[in-house]
């Protein structure tokens, strides 16, 4: 499991400035949070801290960490870590049963026993109501119990990373009448929010297309700025592609197996290196191994304090998901790659959210889903041509300065959580 033992970085440097106007205490509910190194939970956290660190008392009611292992974390089973503070945020956790296999039956015993205790812990006064409520889905669950943590002329703002009835529909998990279920829950819980925060346009229309009625803000995925800087690649090492991020059927990475077996003969001197955990990881590491690719290596998930010296291994970096999703979620990760000043191939459908991001920024390329040789001619391309790599990781760390830094989405969400939809 990861290495939570380093503190987590202060939220606010000196050089960033907090909102004119900020909600005194601030709720956040949320399966993700700190220490999990992947997912929703690194943008959660750092927006948790960056309230706290601007002077409002902000609690975290989460579970015992399990993602991407599908495991508690070391020193977390007996509920020792239950409660604590870490750089200001009050961290409540609460008991889960880790999804062994990735099913529809799976995920909902996590998920249902997980809000049960969430809602234990309201009625037995453990966690306050709230004037400001802040939920995460996944999972919608929370979304669902996050009201009853608001309180009486208070704000509930869902922030949306993964629309679940469509991932599931998508990827193939549950059947018809479970997917028509997940779908009811979703519109009744979005509808009784008092706002929706969503990553991209294409996730604002399938939630309006799903009869979702309330005020809907495409705020993209945002990173640490001072944290995650440019960096130079170490010295010594071969020309390296790298996928850092959860082992997951969403990504698509059996796309990326085949890339390396496509990109071995264009580039032989260059290693595709993945680094990550979670369901799929024997199952890729069985798949590398009949391939007898020579160029692909595993590798942990580093630690969140060494983050910017792992991005900056990658000379290219990986952004694989798979197309029948991609319209209900994007992935945080591209943020965090374009803020490491890294140019990436990332596959995508016309007209979806990276599809769109790469025409305005031009910061890295886009290939067809499914596509595994036009992946691996992108890549190539970028290695055989470091200026051009050079100058996308430019335009990339540029617009993150100016869209996705940790103050221009902070001052955002506090103007909603303070009534202003128009944030």
């Amino acid at each position: 499991m990861p290495d939570d033992s380093t503190p987590l970085r202060a939220a606010v440097s000196s050089g960033t400035a907090a909102p004119s106007a900020l909600p005194p205490s601030v709720l956040l509910v949320a399966m993700s949070y700190w220490p999990e190194p992947a997912g929703s939970a690194p943008m959660m956290t750092d927006l948790a801290t960056a309230f706290a660190a601007a002077g409002t008392d902000m609690t975290v009611l989460t579970a015992r960490p399990n993602y991407p292992g599908q495991a508690i974390y070391d020193g977390y089973a007996d509920g020792a870590e239950d409660r604590r503070t870490v750089n200001g945020v009050r961290i409540e956790r609460l008991l889960t049963i880790p999804p062994k296999g990735g099913g529809m039956k799976a995920r909902l015993i996590h998920e249902g026993v997980l809000h049960a205790g969430f809602l234990a812990a309201r009625a037995r006064g453990r966690v306050a109501r709230h004037k400001a409520v802040l939920s995460l889905c996944p999972s919608i669950f929370s979304v669902a119990v996050a009201d009853r943590f608001r309180a009486p002329g208070g704000r509930h703002i869902a922030i949306v990373h993964d629309i679940q009835s469509g991932l599931a529909g998508a990827l193939g998990m549950g059947g018809g009448a479970a997917l028509k279920a997940i779908q009811a829950v979703e519109r009744t819980a979005l509808n009784r929010a008092d706002g929706i925060v969503v990553l991209s346009e294409a996730m604002a229309d399938v939630l309006r297309d799903l009869g979702v009625r309330r005020p809907i803000t495409v705020i993209p995925p945002h990173v640490d700025a001072d944290a995650v800087r440019p960096l130079p690649r170490p010295e010594g090492q071969p020309p390296t592609v790298l996928y850092s991020g959860a082992f997951a059927r969403k990504q698509g990475l059996d796309q990326v197996l085949e890339m390396a077996r496509h990109l071995h003969a264009l580039r032989p001197d260059a290693r595709v290196l993945l680094r990550g955990q979670g369901g799929l990881e024997e199952e890729l590491k069985a798949q590398a191994k009949a391939m007898a690719l020579p160029n692909v290596e595993f590798a942990p998930l580093i630690p969140s304090d060494r983050l910017g010296e792992g991005l900056a291994e990658g000379d290219v970096h990986l952004v694989p998901q798979r197309p029948e999703g991609a319209a209900f979620a994007m992935p945080g990760k591209a943020v965090t790659i374009l803020a490491a000043g890294r140019p990436f191939v990332c596959t995508c459908l016309p007209g979806s959210a990276l599809d769109r991001l790469g025409t305005e920024i031009d910061a890295f390329l886009r290939t067809p889903p499914d596509a595994p040789e036009a992946m691996a001619q992108a890549v190539a391309d970028l290695l055989n041509d470091p200026a051009r790599s050079a100058a996308m990781g430019r335009r990339g760390r540029a617009w993150v300065e100016g869209n996705a830094s940790r103050s221009a989405v902070l001052a955002r969400y506090a103007a909603l959580l303070l009534g202003d939809d128009a944030a």
